[in-house]
């Protein structure tokens, strides 16, 4: 009889196992492809901004416009080699919010999906953005630099809309 009721509880525990294996339809993923998961849109939106850097820098003048009011109109100044390692520090310090806020247990980014969502959103929105500064200050005469203020809210479109396509596209792999 004792024989039995261990079978029995191992019977159980298998089945329970197998219940929560069959309800839970993708794998766990691992704690090294979520951090990739996280960084690679990061890289990407730096390595684009980079990209423009390099395509704008002849055009830049000797002090470059890096802070804005929010009428749009330039009043902080940085050398360009230090406007391209701030640009670089904002993808650091995004990506490693966004991996602290997908591993926090209150987090909603919890889901790989969702995390990869926001992560794609967050970086385009942040390229989007700085290009468009970028672009705005290569064309002034380095004092009177004015950011149109409709790129913000473009920026938070094309963050959004590249978000949403990751979210769809993240669907259809699962």
């Amino acid at each position: 009889m004792l024989y039995s009721d261990a079978n029995n509880f191992g019977d159980v525990t298998h089945r329970k196992n197998a219940v929560l294996m069959s309800a839970n339809r993708t794998a766990p993923t691992s704690l090294a492809r979520r951090i990739a998961i996280v960084s690679a849109p990061f890289a990407g939106g730096a390595l684009a901004t980079l990209i423009a850097f390099l395509l704008f820098r002849g055009s830049f003048p000797d002090k470059v416009a890096t802070h804005f009011t929010l009428g749009g109109t330039a009043d902080g100044y940085s050398s360009p080699g230090a406007v391209v390692g701030q640009y670089m520090l904002v993808f650091l310090v995004e990506a490693a919010g966004t991996a602290a806020a997908g591993f926090s247990p209150r987090s909603a980014l919890t889901t790989t999906r969702a995390l990869c969502a926001f992560s794609v959103g967050l970086a385009a929105a942040t390229a989007y953005f700085l290009i468009a500064v970028m672009w705005s200050v290569s064309t002034s005469d380095g004092h009177s630099a004015q950011l149109p203020l409709l790129q913000l809210p473009v920026a938070v479109v094309v963050g959004v809309a590249l978000g949403a396509a990751a979210w769809f596209i993240s669907r259809r792999q699962a």
